[in-house]
């Protein structure tokens, strides 16, 4: 079965939760493609799609929105499941705090799953740092990557399943 694992990262947090997403799931024994989502052209190779995003103001980054809404229909022929990857308790006032979940439906997800993120400083645009300074999230990295491989073993069980049946 191949599967792509696709996300959209800004700084890389997001990108490294995919990667392990994509390693447990090649060593679950699935043909894995990894990719930005902004690099994605089809979905119509995979039988099945794991997609996910950083998350900003309650908001995905744009690449993986488009390419959910791109591919909508071929998504919704798959098997799919979507994860965020963001500071939670950071909403912006008068934004929607759960737009991965409406993306989420709109392709036909099996499941969304929401993963802590990491947030550095240091590594921000003096517009976000002006941010970050007046919503005072916490700072630091809050990835739990034993958190992440469970969840893409259980997606790799349902895979499994599915490929039986």
């Amino acid at each position: 079965m191949k599967v792509l694992v696709a996300v959209g990262s800004k700084y890389g947090s997001s990108r490294a939760v995919a990667k392990t997403i994509a390693e447990t799931l090649e060593g679950q024994g699935f043909e894995v493609d990894f990719q930005d989502a902004a690099d994605v052209r089809s979905v119509m190779p995979f039988d099945a799609v794991i997609l996910g995003s950083a998350v900003y103001g309650g908001l995905w980054r744009r690449d993986a929105s488009a390419l959910a809404k791109e591919h909508r229909e071929a998504l919704r022929l798959r098997d799919v499941w979507t994860f965020s990857v963001g500071m939670e308790n950071v909403v912006v006032e008068g934004q929607p705090k759960d737009e991965a979940y409406s993306i989420a439906d709109a392709i036909g997800a099996r499941e969304h799953k929401r993963f802590a993120g990491a947030l550095d400083p240091d590594k921000l645009n003096i517009g976000e740092r002006a941010l970050i300074r007046a919503l005072d999230p916490p700072l630091g990295d809050f990835r739990d990557f034993d958190e992440v491989k469970s969840w893409a073993e259980s997606v790799a069980l349902e895979l499994s399943e599915a490929a039986i049946s």
